[in-house]
């Protein structure tokens, strides 16, 4: 078995006492390239030790193939039941695809299940588990399906992006936004997302600057072309930016769910993996499970109104750490990044405390895009952060509320994802702000105010602020604020879980 890191065996354990607290199933979020995998093989292996059956159920075929890979990898004897690939089911490990699984029955012999990519609510699945009720592990980066919490009882975070950002286990981003395909009266489908015909209608215009663009910026930071991943509108979508690629020199080659050839598919995928073609072109397929870190371009080209969950899984895509890269680059032509901005910081510094409380993606509605992200006048860099000057070229930063004015089709840099929030280097200024917090909390208990503004200091820095405690009722930082509600809140679902089990 590969080595485990330390926040994998800290997951681990987590898991192991929520489990032995009467547990029956669990969600495991942590971001990709995080090592789920890893971890639930860890349950696999224990498991398979003691004489149990298992079985790791993948909802893509390609999922199936790279999941037996890494079980190999790791010395873990296992069948496969998918379609006509189904072999060696006599042994007590066996990897699944699970719509093979659902149109042969589910066995119910099986002694602990592990579910990848739980965020996939499939119903025939979620009836067994909940019928069935033996130890379930799922597995997701975006634990955000609306229904989640009716089966899984429980979620441990084994980091969150920022967390791993800073250790260096994940690839930062560099991002590039275009002004954002116009939407306006485009048709709705249920759930609140835009209809597939009117997102690939509008995004056909995007084509020639897609192209172009990544021509210009794989130039600038890379000095050519790289692996890159492209999530389309749709299928036909798809094959139209492969055309305009193809036309200017470049071998870009589609997946899609209407393959009817698997092996010429995986053939791709391959050739790609080993670099012998530049890039692949995808509706949605991409933006599940697919391991390959050494990507270093992704294109946006399908916007989302409310699909948070795969904005976060395809930029996913590109975060995966590999020897020699030192960012991901990510090319935004629909808006999704900044319209999603304010829920993807969050959610990276904090991760999720409760499957319940956890916002499903149909309550969401992205932003549109306003002046709260200042753009440079004289270089195009989204400002982020207390700078007062641009980070790229100098010049002074706009006063809030400025409005910019932005040229069609031309691409702006943005400040990628952070390592770690810049609001905590100033621990003066959040000491200030936890104490407005306390005061509007308790304005008549201003003992207890104080404990509650320390024992936050002391949560976010392991020691003690350096200047006394003051009542100030003046509104507080958002980030605070909403760092400190975070902290709240997994307080009081882990009460709430060693009171219940």
């Amino acid at each position: 078995m590969t080595p485990l890191r330390s926040y994998q065996e800290e997951a681990i354990a987590a898991l192991r006492g929520l489990m032995q607290a009467g547990h029956r199933r669990l969600i495991l979020c942590s971001p990709t390239g995080s090592g789920k995998t890893e971890m639930a093989m860890w349950f696999v292996e224990a498991a398979a030790r003691r004489g149990k059956r298992v079985a790791f159920l993948c909802d893509r075929l390609a999922l199936v193939s790279q999941t037996a890979q890494r079980f190999r990898d790791n010395g873990i004897e296992h069948g496969v039941v998918q379609g006509h690939n189904t072999r060696y089911q006599g042994l007590p490990v066996q990897v699944c695809s699970v719509q093979t699984v659902e149109r042969r029955g589910f066995p119910t012999e099986w002694d602990f299940i592990v579910v990848d990519e739980a965020h996939t609510l499939r119903q025939a699945t979620l009836q067994f588990l909940r019928t069935w009720g033996g130890p379930t592990l799922g597995l997701t980066a975006t634990p955000f399906a609306e229904g989640l919490a009716d089966t899984y009882s429980g979620v441990v975070n084994a980091r969150t992006t920022a967390q791993l950002l800073a250790d260096g286990w994940l690839a930062p981003l560099k991002v590039y936004v275009a002004v954002p395909i116009d939407m306006t009266g485009a048709e709705t489908k249920p759930g609140g997302e835009w209809r597939d015909k009117d997102v690939e209608k509008r995004g056909r215009t995007l084509v020639g600057d897609i192209v172009s663009e990544w021509q210009d910026k794989t130039r600038k930071h890379f000095g050519g072309p790289v692996k890159t991943l492209v999530f389309s509108a749709t299928v036909a979508h798809g094959q139209q930016l492969c055309d305009a690629f193809g036309q200017a020199g470049h071998d870009f080659q589609l997946i899609s769910y209407r393959d009817r050839d698997p092996a010429g598919r995986q053939a791709r995928i391959e050739a790609f993996r080993q670099g012998r073609i530049t890039g692949l072109v995808s509706c949605e397929a991409l933006a599940k499970g697919f391991d390959v870190p050494d990507v270093l371009c992704g294109i946006s080209a399908r916007p989302y109104r409310k699909s948070f969950s795969a904005h976060v899984q395809q930029m996913g895509r590109l975060m995966r750490a590999a020897p020699g890269k030192d960012f991901g680059l990510w090319l935004d032509h629909t808006g999704n990044y900044l319209g999603f901005l304010n829920d993807m910081e969050d959610f990276f510094q904090h991760g999720v405390c409760s499957l319940k409380q956890a916002k499903p993606d149909k309550d969401r509605q992205r932003q549109a895009r306003t002046p709260s992200s200042p753009v440079c006048p004289a270089c195009g860099l989204v400002l982020r952060g207390k700078d007062g000057v641009c980070p790229a070229c100098g010049a002074v930063r706009p006063q809030r509320g400025c409005d910019v004015a932005v040229a069609a089709g031309r691409m702006e840099s943005v400040e990628g994802v952070q390592s770690k929030a810049a609001w905590k280097q100033d621990r003066h200024w959040v000491w200030q702000q936890l104490c407005r917090i306390a005061t509007a909390r308790r304005p008549d208990q201003p003992e207890r105010a104080r404990k509650f503004a320390l024992a936050q200091f002391r949560a976010l820095y392991n020691a003690w602020p350096t200047t006394h405690f003051h009542s100030d009722t003046r509104p507080a930082d958002v980030r605070v604020e909403r760092a400190v509600r975070y902290r709240l809140r997994k307080w009081y679902d882990q009460q709430r879980l060693r009171s219940n089990a």
